[in-house]
């Protein structure tokens, strides 16, 4: 067996896992042997019949013996030739193993000649199936193609190699996104790749490209429109959808690496503006795609609220409605004046939003208004962002048990969706939905109000994907607190809504967390940005006090609360731990990984203690599973309906096998070799992994880290429904409250005034 930095080919023979950040398969070599190639790095996608030369090493496993791993980088594709050629051929649709065999025995040797078109696809189409000849042309047709697209692949990846670029995985990337024709695309314009590639790289590729004929291409259309490109996507990672015009053109020359001048400010714009790189949006620039987006939502949104678009269902007015609400409080739980007001106003607008702090009672107000719908002859479809939201709205408006229409979760509900407009009912046959193969997918039609709940982090791709799938006559509200944390997205669609009176009714008496406890009224001066007088924390306190830690001893102090909470007799339980780092290599402490470490140790010994079992099933990057363990999914995975951050626990463990079961939302899943990759243990999250759910007491670790500010604060306490302790530095907490709100630094291309 070969050692460090060994060479070997392989082809697929099938695709084990698939991940964001490794993939695993397994292949067999020209020699006929058969072994398992770990390939670590993101976008690599092995398909099975590809035929790969790799450069890594060999490693033992435990469970799996040797394994070959390499980066995904050092992964070239070869054609396939010899015993590779038929399980190649095979892969590509209706060409099964016979007729793969039928190609290599009339063409021996020849596959080059053939797959370029020097023998005519009529031939070709002959030997696949003489007797089915409109078929076999098909499949003919998809052989040549699939050779061809292998070939582009090839000549993309030799001329950015010569140029430089040795990054194979990007090179199948940019092969992938500009085809057969990618060579000569950037030859043309190398600045294509400003988007795929580190702006240094690209232009260094560009400028060298570009200047071969002796041209000064430093302030050419080209380069320039480059520039703009990484500037607007450097904005949309950061949450924005466009950049204020001062800035901007400071930044745009800065990558160009010339001096702002008032020259090179006009031929910025006017460039920028023939080419559609960016959409003027008055005193900033606007991310193109982000503005289509952004003006097609405001489209309907205003033609919902003027009434340009009739809605399905006619609401009554005045004391009818009362009337018909008055019934509906008679039959469940009487509201607040305040409630009731909200209820009115929401169910008559098209489009809407409902907010109130914490403790409010959205959800009660929820579910008069859903009640309220379905008593005029709507329909009602519910849905959140989290998993563990879309469960408390169901249980929150009484849409639980045996026949309930039950909330979903948005990535869920647009899955559900996509899948009725193929044609399906219902949901049979998708891996992870057990025995509820029979259960309806979600349906919207013009007589359904739909109903999105958290929708502070929702953001403008998820918006508008939920627009686009409303009918004509639907109607929508948005539910949230615009002070909890902004979507982790791009954009800002409900924040600007919200604050429009004509479509928000807005919710201010607390019912939910008592003012005995003082987590309304801390909340309240977060919200505003004032630093609370909190109380020292000591064990059985209820309500928010403060742990002072010094940098160092944050996780050790976290365990000791963790510890107190567990053993209080009024219940309280295992509380949630929120920090606002997820690991940080030379300072660890405090971090969700180090918490995570931390305080599993401590449930296994609480268990053992205990005497109970405390088997360990071991997962991927130091994660260990024991039974109890909180757990968090780490992927969207649309199929299995989970997403990244759902949050669950582990019900058994199988040590021996690699198997861990575990209950999400209600729903058992068990995870096994490749799949335990998406598991992480959930002792501690990060804050967005909190938002939608609640606890009796909340630890929140305070470390210094620049996305944390009053909003990420707010959303941490507020999880709590009797107890919040934070533990670390008070000058720290002060100096977060101090900065910005997220959602007010971000900036966006449109407010979405529905007034107009």
């Amino acid at each position: 067996m070969s050692g460090p930095g060994s060479h070997l080919t392989a082809q697929v023979a099938s695709v084990l896992w698939v991940g964001e950040t490794a993939a695993v398969f397994s292949g067999i070599t020209p020699e006929g042997a058969r072994l398992r190639v770990v390939a670590g790095g993101r976008g690599f996608e092995p398909a099975i019949g590809d035929v790969y030369r790799m450069e890594g090493d060999w490693r033992d496993s435990e469970r799996h013996g040797p394994q070959f791993h390499a980066p995904a980088d050092r992964f070239h594709r070869l054609a396939p030739w010899g015993r590779l050629v038929v399980p190649w051929l095979q892969r590509i649709p209706g060409l099964g193993p016979d007729r793969a065999r039928r190609i290599v025995r009339a063409f021996p040797g020849r596959l080059d000649r053939l797959f370029d078109g020097q023998v005519p696809l009529e031939r070709l189409a002959e030997v696949i199936d003489p007797g089915r000849p409109n078929l076999a042309a098909q499949v003919a047709a998809a052989v040549a193609m699939e050779w061809r697209d292998l070939k582009g692949e090839y000549a993309t990846i030799h001329w950015l190699e010569e140029r430089g670029v040795e990054n194979v995985a990007v090179a199948r990337k940019v092969a992938r996104l500009l085809g057969p024709e990618a060579v000569e695309v950037l030859r043309t314009n190398p600045y294509v790749l400003a988007g795929v590639l580190p702006w240094t790289q690209v232009d260094a590729l560009g400028m060298a490209v570009l200047g071969g004929d002796g041209a000064d291409p430093s302030a050419g259309a080209r380069r320039i429109v480059g520039a703009i490109d990484v500037v607007l996507q450097a904005a949309v990672s950061r949450g924005d959808t466009a950049v204020r015009k001062g800035d901007f053109h400071e930044h745009v020359a800065a990558r160009l690496g010339l001096e702002p001048t008032e020259e090179l400010h006009a031929r910025i714009v006017r460039v920028g503006l023939a080419n559609g790189a960016m959409v003027d949006g008055g005193d900033r620039w606007r991310s193109p795609g982000c503005a289509i987006m952004e003006e097609e939502i405001l489209s309907r949104f205003r033609g919902m609220s003027s009434g340009a678009e009739r809605g399905g269902l006619a609401v009554p007015t005045g004391s009818d409605l009362r009337r018909v609400l008055a019934m509906v409080e008679n039959r469940g739980r009487p509201l607040h004046p305040e409630q009731r007001e909200a209820v009115l106003a929401a169910v008559s607008r098209p489009v809407g939003c409902l907010t109130g702090g914490a403790g409010t009672g959205k959800t009660t107000t929820c579910r008069a208004l859903v009640d309220l719908w379905e008593a005029l002859g709507g329909e009602v479809q519910m849905a959140a962002l989290s998993g563990k939201a879309a469960l408390r709205l169901s249980e929150g408006t009484g849409r639980v048990g045996p026949g309930a229409k039950q909330a979903v979760t948005v990535h869920r509900l647009l899955l559900g969706l996509r899948k009725r407009s193929e044609g399906k009912v219902h949901w049979g046959g998708l891996k992870g939905q057990g025995g509820a193969g029979a259960e309806e997918l979600p349906i919207l039609t013009a007589g359904t109000l739909l109903v999105i709940d958290e929708a502070s982090m929702v953001d403008l791709g998820q918006m508008h994907q939920i627009v686009d799938a409303m009918p004509a006559g639907a109607r929508l509200l948005m539910v949230g607190d615009p002070f909890q944390l902004a979507p982790v997205g791009f954009g800002l669609v409900f924040h600007r809504l919200a604050a429009q009176p004509a479509v928000t009714s807005h919710l201010e008496t607390v019912h939910r967390q008592e003012d005995a406890s003082g987590i309304p009224h801390v909340s309240r001066q977060v919200r505003s940005r004032r630093e609370p007088d909190l109380p020292a924390y000591r064990p059985g306190r209820s309500g928010v006090s403060f742990l002072e830690a010094e940098d160092g001893g944050i996780g050790d102090a976290v365990e000791r609360v963790v510890g107190d909470l567990r053993g209080r007799a009024d219940g309280t339980g295992a509380p949630m731990v929120v920090s606002a780092v997820n690991r940080r290599a030379g300072r660890p402490d405090g971090t969700v990984q180090d918490l995570n470490r931390r305080l599993h140790a401590a449930h296994r010994d609480a268990r053992a203690a205990a005497g109970m079992p405390v088997e360990v099933a071991m997962g991927y990057f130091g994660n260990a599973f024991c039974v109890g363990d909180p757990v968090t999914f780490r992927r969207n995975d649309y199929e299995l309906g989970l997403r990244n951050g759902s949050l669950g626990r582990v019900l058994a463990v199988d040590p021996e096998g690699g198997r861990v079961t575990c209950a999400f939302d209600g729903r058992e899943f068990v995870f096994a070799d490749r799949d335990l990759v998406d598991l992480a243990l959930a002792h501690a999250i990060i804050c967005h992994r909190a938002q939608g759910s609640q606890a009796r007491a909340v630890v929140v670790a305070v470390l210094e880290a620049p996305n944390v500010e009053s909003t990420w604060i707010y959303t941490a306490m507020t999880r709590a429904e009797d107890t919040v302790v934070f533990v670390g530095c008070r000058d720290g907490l002060a100096r977060m409250l101090a900065r910005v709100p997220a959602h007010d630094a971000r900036v966006v291309g449109c407010d979405f005034d529905l007034s107009r």
